[in-house]
């Protein structure tokens, strides 16, 4: 709550709106040596405003991205129309992000993301990681199966990367958002871009062969099963624009990985330069994973620059 007042809420937006200023290029530049192009699409997103009451509260969150130059159109009834044909005529007004870009099929994409580096020499070991113990030259990562000595350690384990942390010597303040998802076949796509009715709290995505719903908050850590009640949630808010929809064809929950100042770790632990995190995005991490990872082999390689990132530093949240 503290991080949610108005000094704490520009700081942590101005530190995150350096990052995202460097997301979409990052991104780019990726695709393109990875080849994937075709499993992204930069045609925007849209928030729908269904109240009045709902567009005039959100005046300050204009105003703030406004201020650090996000792209974004305010828009009428008939021009949200125009651009989501397929949505019932609501009468709500639109806030367009003309530059927003939307991956069609992540799993696909992360397939072929992990295929581009192996082909580049990466060697991928699947483990359960227990233990991450700091050494002088380096760390040591111990777990079922596996028993490494590496000169250098990224701590990238999104929601699971606290007790690792901890073992390095940090007391990171990570909470995991669990986030809701249901897709639902379609044979054709039901909408051009992501969409988000602001009232009801999450995106609808189309990707291909389906529409993804997901989105909403719930802080409750990585043990307590899944609540039916959020997955009914989702499923009577989406029929509110689709209702000829079948039921879906999957549902599960995520765990955002989420730090009090929405601000990720991105740096060295306090105790060894030999450990390096990069976690804590929140509801960030697949936009913002270009640019950390080109932060990270920064590092690696001797050359980060430790002033820029102070604000994801381990250390600022105390001892």
């Amino acid at each position: 709550m503290r991080q949610s007042l108005p000094a704490a809420t520009r700081a942590n937006a101005l530190a995150l709106a350096g990052l995202l200023a460097e997301a979409l290029p990052a991104w780019e530049e990726m695709v393109k040596e990875a080849d994937v192009a075709d499993l992204l699409r930069r045609n925007g997103c849209l928030y729908l405003y269904r109240r009045e009451s709902d567009f005039a509260k959100a005046a300050g969150g204009r105003a703030l991205r406004a201020g650090f130059g996000v792209h974004q159109e305010v828009l009428t009834p008939g021009e949200v129309a125009a651009l989501e044909p397929s949505l019932p005529p609501t009468g709500a007004s639109g806030l367009y992000f003309p530059d927003s870009m939307n991956v069609t099929d992540p799993k696909t994409l992360m397939r072929r993301l992990l295929d581009a580096g192996t082909a580049r020499g990466v060697s991928v070991a699947q483990a359960a990681v227990a233990r991450l113990r700091v050494e002088a030259d380096g760390a040591r990562l111990n777990g079922s199966g596996i028993r490494i000595k590496a000169n250098t350690v990224v701590v990238a384990a999104g929601a699971q990367s606290r007790a690792l942390a901890m073992q390095a010597g940090d007391r990171i303040p990570l909470e995991t958002e669990r986030g809701y998802h249901l897709e639902f076949p379609t044979k054709a796509p039901l909408l051009n871009r992501p969409v988000c009715p602001v009232d009801l709290g999450f995106y609808m995505t189309p990707m291909t062969g389906r529409l993804r719903v997901a989105g909403t908050v719930e802080l409750g850590g990585l043990a307590a099963p899944a609540n039916p009640r959020r997955l009914a949630l989702l499923d009577r808010g989406v029929r509110q624009f689709f209702p000829q929809l079948g039921r879906p064809s999957s549902e599960w929950l995520g765990f955002r990985p989420s730090l009090p100042d929405s601000r990720p770790v991105i740096g060295p632990s306090r105790r060894s330069p030999k450990v390096i995190y990069a976690f804590g995005h929140g509801h960030l991490g697949l936009t913002l994973a270009p640019i950390t990872s080109r932060l990270v082999a920064d590092l690696i390689a001797g050359r980060g620059d430790r002033d820029r990132l102070a604000p994801f530093a381990a250390d600022r949240f105390g001892a």
